[in-house]
């Protein structure tokens, strides 16, 4: 069987190594020659162009950073889905959201193409070790055609249902990894912050309620050795959470910490902590926490105003906004905040050092994340009556 494969990442070449050990001819298709000569290294070939393999594979796997990558390769004039040959079967591993792959399913129908939606979970060590857990979506003769594709590449592969399904999986994984990171990243701070053995403490913690897969994947790869290079960059974890949230909205679902949990991946990120691996949020918790901490600066009044944008998105985001304040309220940020009863807007008045600083805070609001507000910010010299 022909195998192409597209996107060598951190991922992509180790899952791709091992389909050549199973005995697959596969041929590999990266941005950058590195890559693919460290596959034809491992017994590959360099793939042709997308269109070109797509008319010569017999099934074609994608593996790609952002749900932008997928459908540009997918759907571009010289992509998978136009050039791809009368019974071709296409697999995304990639991390993207449902309504992604329904679209690229339905595409590929018309093509005369199947299309399963495949994301995979277990990290660079799981793809390097050929024991991912593999969540798919689609027809299932179109899984039955390709189980023996995934089998080279997990232990755990489950057909979950129809198009979309195995990203919604995928999602809730996602969303629940950036809560156990947040969880390792604040218990860890709070144990060093207290004086206790380190190492004494994870154990405990492993062999206790509190141990996950996360707390051992975080501490014994990365934090025990002060090494952040990424195997799952904390700028990847942040745009998942950022689609597991975007799922639950439109699923009428509340995700309380899960939005708290994706605004600080958000602020890490802008705060230069992108290509860590997600375990550098330990890094960020304990930067967070001097910079909190520290001698402070005469305490100022910030007022915000968030002018009207886009009324159906402030409707649409109201609850996620109103979480958000009170977040900044819980953590004496906010002095007050309501909203213009003629409908153009509303005001919020921060407690901060700098404008800067509140500047950074109004960034995080769904509101302006979201495009349904503006915002004006004006430091402001509080005259109370007496």
């Amino acid at each position: 069987m022909k195998v192409g494969f597209i996107g060598l990442g951190n991922m992509g070449l180790p899952m791709a190594k091992n389909l050549i050990k199973a005995g697959f001819e596969v041929y590999g298709v990266n941005r950058s020659q590195a890559a693919e000569e460290k596959l034809e290294e491992a017994g590959g070939r360099r793939g042709p162009a997308i269109a070109e393999l797509a008319a010569k594979m017999d099934i074609i796997l994608t593996c790609l950073p952002m749900p932008a990558d997928v459908e540009k390769v997918y759907l571009g004039e010289e992509g998978l889905i136009e050039n791809g040959r009368s019974g071709l079967v296409l697999v995304d591993c990639s991390t993207v959201n449902p309504e992604l792959n329904r679209k690229l399913y339905e595409a590929a129908a018309k093509r005369g193409l199947a299309f399963l939606d495949a994301p995979v979970s277990g990290g660079t060590t799981g793809a390097a070790a050929g024991t991912l857990s593999i969540m798919v979506g689609g027809k299932s003769e179109t899984f039955k055609q390709a189980l023996p594709v995934f089998e080279a590449l997990g232990k755990q592969i489950d057909h979950v249902g129809g198009s979309g399904s195995g990203s919604v999986v995928k999602l809730i994984n996602q969303l629940m990894v950036g809560i156990h990171t947040q969880a390792v990243s604040e218990g860890l701070a709070l144990g060093r912050k207290s004086d206790v053995d380190e190492e004494q403490l994870v154990r405990i913690l492993t062999s206790s309620f509190a141990g996950s897969r996360m707390l051992e994947r975080h501490y014994g790869n990365h934090i025990v050795k002060n090494d952040y290079k990424p195997g799952f960059a904390i700028k990847l974890l942040g745009k998942d959470l950022d689609l597991a949230v975007e799922m639950a909205e439109q699923s009428g679902v509340g995700l309380a910490v899960g939005t708290r949990v994706r605004s600080l991946l958000r602020s890490a990120i802008r705060n230069g902590f992108a290509g860590q691996d997600m375990s550098g949020m330990l890094e960020y918790q304990l930067q967070r926490d001097e910079q909190k901490f520290a001698e402070p600066e005469p305490i100022k009044h910030f007022a915000v105003f968030l002018p009207m944008k886009d009324a159906d998105k402030s409707v649409t985001f109201r609850e996620q906004h109103l979480q958000f304040l009170a977040s900044r309220r819980e953590e004496g940020k906010l002095l007050a905040n309501g909203r213009f009863t003629d409908g153009a807007g509303g005001l919020v008045i921060y407690k901060g050092q700098s404008l800067e600083e509140v500047e950074g805070w109004v960034k995080e609001d769904p509101y302006i994340i979201e495009g349904a507000r503006h915002y004006e910010i004006h430091e402001w010299d509080i005259v109370l009556a007496e």
